[in-house]
């Protein structure tokens, strides 16, 4: 870490039984220290569950060798809004593993703790550099909305090394929609001639709408006498199509359209879990078989 030192002088003079004072300018520079050192990661955005992979990257420019260099990382640790609790939204999965010099050195075990995670290395040569490859999975305390972030801090501490070093990174959640399909069919058993209703359940896990959503299917036998619902509103039949029993909802230029919400995050006030109700759009077709 640069520290910047200033200095000024002063001095003191008489002229008959007067005494006079005089202030130099104030001087600096950049005092270095023998550490250098920057942290990032293999990706700039994160999603629920995504394993995501850091690097710390460690230059010793001194003319003495470091010992005992402890690398803390906060793993995003951060207390939650409106509330005291801590908790952090990475957990470390490994595996780490330690480059020196470019060429590989093994792996390193940190010290894993309720708030942070702990590496060491031995001892750092001078003119060496370190670089440490660590694997960590975002988990259910990451907030997930759009806008959110993961900001990491890490800190260096070494024997040889005058005061700590620190340095933070921070990711961001990535704007996504993430849909399934669930489909139904009633009633069962059904009988010729009579009605058939098929249900769809279009989920969006993700914290962004997924517009311009075309739903088709293949329908065997293909019923007659369609009806058809987004939500429980009745679509106009220019709006879907319809042949050979293959359905695509909605037509090619119709007025209507499909769409299905981001989904909602909430944060447990106490725990700090952060749980996701899906947003939801029902299409409902109905016809004779």
């Amino acid at each position: 870490m640069a520290t910047q030192i200033t200095n000024q002088a002063t001095l003191t003079y008489q002229y008959g039984s007067t005494t006079g004072t005089a202030s130099s300018n104030i001087a600096t520079v950049i005092l270095r220290g023998p550490l250098s050192m920057v942290k990032t990661s293999l990706d700039a955005t994160y999603r629920a569950g995504q394993d995501i992979t850091y690097i710390v990257t460690m230059t010793n420019s001194g003319t003495c060798a470091l010992t005992d260099v402890t690398v803390t990382d906060t793993l995003g640790t951060y207390t939650i809004a409106g509330g005291g609790t801590s908790v952090m939204p990475l957990t470390f999965i490994g595996p780490a593993l330690l480059y020196v010099n470019g060429a590989p050195a093994g792996s390193v075990t940190p010290v894993v703790g309720n708030r942070n995670i702990q590496f060491t290395i031995p001892s750092l040569a001078p003119g060496a550099n370190a670089m440490i490859l660590y694997k960590t999975s975002v988990n259910e305390y990451a907030p997930l909305f759009q806008g959110a972030s993961i900001t990491n801090t890490i800190s260096i501490t070494a024997c040889g090394l005058a005061e700590p070093l620190q340095d933070s990174h921070t990711i961001i959640a990535e704007g996504y929609a993430d849909v399934s399909i669930l489909k139904h069919m009633s009633p069962d058993p059904v009988t010729g001639g009579g009605v058939l209703t098929y249900t769809f359940s279009l989920q969006n896990y993700g914290n962004m709408e997924a517009a311009n959503v075309v739903l088709r299917d293949a329908f065997r036998p293909a019923p007659s006498n369609l009806t058809v619902s987004i939500n429980g509103a009745t679509i106009p039949s220019g709006d879907y199509s319809y042949s050979n029993g293959v359905l695509t909802l909605p037509a090619q230029g119709a007025a209507t359209s499909l769409a299905i919400p981001s989904a909602v995050f909430t944060q447990d006030p106490v725990t700090g879990v952060v749980s996701v109700s899906p947003g939801t759009a029902t299409v409902t077709v109905s016809g004779t078989v």
